[in-house]
């Protein structure tokens, strides 16, 4: 028990839904894409350093780095090119003091895997496995129903072995909407 009047320790910090961070470097387009989860472009004479995320990127991301808040993103970008993607990642995820996550692997792209990101972070991260991803792998070896079926059971005992939780986007991947039943 702390003494009266002493600070007590953070509760553990539990991301419960992320995917891995991008490996390599990106070039400024590619930076800015990830600030958006819209297929337009960015209103005119504007960035998507402009949006609500990309003020807080520019707020508190720069001092993780050694430089002021709200430096121009060129600088900001420099920046990450000069310390490399693998110290800034570091940096960054060890001052979000999260100690655990739980990482959705279903997402393409060269992102980290989730013991990739735990040591980044200096944390621990379990996966949370997308069933249509796994679907796939065993259909990819499968050569009747019968064997998909058995083979895809299989699948999913030994990923439950270390799996934090199963997922599946069918629901939002083909956009399936939810009607109440109607009254009699």
């Amino acid at each position: 028990m702390a003494a009266p009047g002493a600070a007590r320790p953070a509760p553990p910090l539990v991301d419960h839904h992320c995917h891995g961070v991008v490996r390599g470097e990106l070039d400024a387009a590619a930076f800015e894409a990830y600030l958006t989860e819209s297929d337009a472009p960015a209103a005119p004479g504007t960035s998507y350093f402009d949006t609500q995320l990309g003020f807080a990127v520019r707020r508190w991301c720069p001092p993780l780095l050694g430089l002021p808040p709200h430096c121009p993103p060129e600088r900001y970008l420099a920046r990450r090119r000069e310390l490399g993607a693998a110290e800034v990642t570091r940096r960054l995820l060890r001052a979000a003091g999260i100690t655990e996550f739980l990482v959705d692997t279903g997402l393409p792209g060269h992102l980290t895997s989730p013991r990739e990101l735990a040591e980044a972070a200096g944390g621990t991260a379990r996966e949370i496995v997308r069933l249509e991803h796994l679907a796939e792998r065993v259909a990819d070896t499968s050569r009747t129903t019968d064997s998909f079926l058995a083979s895809l059971d299989g699948a999913v005992r030994e990923a439950a072995r270390t799996a934090a939780a199963f997922k599946s986007v069918a629901a939002y991947a083909t956009a399936w909407t939810w009607r109440p039943p109607r009254p009699r």
